[in-house]
């Protein structure tokens, strides 16, 4: 009778200790480029995994660490066992010099940059200031929650569509019931995201400066994750959708660099044009599509 009462208190008392959380996230997602005309292109899977701030993206050639406490920016091609890493500014600076370029030898009666004007802590580098964005030129952004509902990977999600001069830019499927940001905090996550996308022209990068500025965007993924993004844009636009979210513990080694891989410049691990640069994710933590908003 004792021993039996002993092992029913023992399997209560197991019975009442929690499992062991997770610490991070791996979340699965197809990516689809849109063609202007709407023809969709071949898709394009990834894998994310989230833990403390950190994030890496695995696509096809091309890994990308980010890691938004620190602005650290890592880009690994496994094939050929290359990386360059810097800071977010690091990429801005080197991604905008080498567009501005390939604009001047395609258009070479265009205004020069000032060739005597240098930086003073290297001389040989011409001064480089981060671009900037004019809040006062940006088209108003409205968000609006819809009635409609999906499921998607699991959870229950819903529609809230993003308009920019009153015309649909992008629609998000928003999971209530799916809070990550304990792994990826959202002021964290759009300060990295305004660096990047103000780099962008165009009518485009307008509208995706002004949708990461805008408060109501910030307080929907403040709690939430979007599961599904579709961004429409004149020159085409893509849709990302999550297969699968679960749980896991990320090990360490997933957001470093093997030591064997060799340190190369930024611009030789450019994937081909079609592909496009990898770029942080899209819309809240934590998606990613792969392919940038245009230009």
């Amino acid at each position: 009778m004792r021993h039996a009462l002993r092992t029913a208190l023992l399997s209560a008392a197991l019975a009442a200790v929690p499992a062991a959380a997770f610490a991070g996230w791996e979340t699965t997602w197809t990516n689809t480029p849109v063609k202007a005309k709407g023809e969709r292109m071949t898709s394009q899977n990834s894998t994310m995994k989230i833990e403390g701030g950190q994030v890496r993206i695995d696509q096809p050639d091309i890994i990308s660490l980010i890691d938004y406490n620190t602005g650290k920016y890592t880009i690994i091609n496994p094939t050929k066992q290359y990386f360059w890493t810097g800071t977010v500014d690091d990429f801005v600076r080197e991604m905008v010099t080498k567009r501005d370029e390939k604009l001047t030898d395609k258009f070479p009666n265009m205004p020069k940059p000032d060739k005597n004007k240098k930086n003073k802590k290297n001389a040989k580098n011409e001064e480089y200031a981060p671009p900037k964005v004019d809040v006062a030129k940006l088209p108003p952004v409205s968000v609006i929650k819809t009635a409609t509902t999906e499921k998607i990977a699991g959870y229950d999600t819903v529609k809230y569509e993003i308009k920019a001069n009153g015309e649909l830019f992008e629609e998000i499927w928003v999971a209530p019931a799916l809070d990550m940001s304990s792994d990826l905090n959202v002021d964290k996550y759009l300060a990295v995201q305004r660096k990047l996308a103000a780099a962008k022209r165009g009518t485009s990068g307008e509208r995706i400066n002004a949708t990461y500025l805008n408060e109501e965007y910030r307080k929907v993924l403040e709690k939430s994750v979007a599961l599904k993004v579709v961004v429409h844009h004149i020159a085409g636009g893509y849709e990302r959708i999550a297969a699968s979210v679960k749980q896991v513990d990320v090990p360490a080694t997933d957001f470093s660099v093997p030591n064997q891989y060799r340190r190369v410049r930024l611009t030789d691990l450019m994937p081909p044009p079609a592909q496009g640069m990898p770029q942080p994710p899209q819309g809240m933590p934590p998606s990613q599509s792969g392919q940038s908003h245009g230009s």
